[in-house]
């Protein structure tokens, strides 16, 4: 599957939303990691391939991870940070 811009943008916020609210240090710094990597993309800095495809395996699982989060890591209209909504309350 090749990425449009739409879908790149979308996965990016997905990941900064995992990078903001996963208590996991080492899946929010995965998860950072390959959102500024595709934030490069377009200008080649880290040669990042634009078929999901050709990510390595790692990518591929954190990217699966950010969107299989989207509904619970959530950055609300006007916030500066994204929040895990199971840690939220009322």
């Amino acid at each position: 599957m090749k990425l449009t811009v739409q879908t790149l943008q979308q996965m990016m916020q997905y990941l900064r939303n995992v990078a903001e609210a996963d208590a996991n240090d080492e899946i929010a710094n995965a998860a950072s990691s390959l959102a500024f990597r595709l934030e490069a993309a377009g200008t080649s800095v880290f040669d990042m391939p634009m078929q999901f495809e050709a990510w390595s395996e790692l990518d591929q699982a954190v990217a699966r991870y950010a969107i299989d989060k989207r509904g619970v890591y959530v950055l609300r209209a006007g916030a500066k940070h994204a929040v895990d909504i199971r840690k939220e309350t009322v």
